[in-house]
């Protein structure tokens, strides 16, 4: 008897094995998005990143470094803001204190360009900050989508389910919290 229903649980879960697996995946990549979404990390990053994006804008370094400042402190919590800048008297404290060292901090940022581009055009439609957290999210959802697709086409959405697993080992549900593209 034991052996009769080990044998119909195994045919079973074969016969729906890649179903089970696309589904485990998708709901692990929907659930990703929604936390970058919902619950973003506010990390200092964000701050070049919103200044390259408006640099055309804004020329002069303090007008660009105030803009960046003040976007953020618009976009998130009281508390986040003061971890941002706020780290008494070290880097975060410098920065937000000196315009022309923040402003020279800024070709490092300037490499991602087509993210810089990319927020600078849909903060003509949702605030910069949420931009950044949409830009997440839309990524993971297209990494994900992508992945099923290449599972499919492999003939091995059975594994999706392990391909998760990596990720969580990978802290990608993190990497995509982060309002960077980095």
């Amino acid at each position: 008897m034991t052996g009769a229903g080990l044998a119909w649980g195994e045919g079973t879960y074969a016969r729906f094995a890649a179903p089970i697996g696309a589904i485990a995946l998708a709901l692990y990549i929907l659930l990703t998005a929604a936390t970058a979404w919902i619950m973003p990390d506010a990390n200092w990053d964000m701050l070049p990143y919103l200044a390259v994006a408006e640099e055309g804008t804004y020329p002069d370094p303090q007008a660009l470094h105030d803009y960046a400042y003040s976007t953020v402190k618009a976009g998130v919590s009281a508390a986040d803001y003061k971890t941002l800048t706020d780290d008494g008297g070290g880097f975060r404290s410098h920065m937000a204190e000196n315009a022309a060292d923040f402003h020279s901090l800024l070709g490092m940022y300037r490499i991602k360009f087509l993210y810089a581009e990319i927020l600078s055009g849909l903060s003509h439609v949702v605030s910069p900050v949420e931009a950044m957290r949409l830009v997440s999210v839309v990524s993971v959802l297209l990494f994900g989508v992508i992945t099923l697709i290449w599972l499919r086409s492999e003939g091995a959405l059975a594994l999706a389910p392990i391909v998760g697993a990596g990720l969580i080992m990978a802290d990608f549900g993190d990497a995509a919290r982060a309002s960077t593209p980095d």
